[in-house]
């Protein structure tokens, strides 16, 4: 929850498009994920899938690098 609010303006707000990729593991979903920074200069990971039928989008993880 430590990254939440940071990573919630980095998904709406970023100016970069971030790396994408087909799910290994169910053909129908691709994987986004995008980096961020937070107001402390903590940097962090997004991940987000996207159903390739429906375009819906689902918050997976937020993570630190290590």
């Amino acid at each position: 929850m430590r990254y939440f609010e940071a990573a919630l303006d980095v998904m709406r707000n970023t100016p970069y498009t971030p790396s994408t990729k087909q799910n290994p593991n169910d053909a129908n979903e691709l994987l986004h994920r995008f980096a961020g920074e937070t107001k402390h200069s903590e940097l962090f990971y997004i991940q987000v899938k996207e159903n390739n039928k429906t375009g819906r989008k689902d918050l997976i993880s937020v993570f630190p690098p290590n």
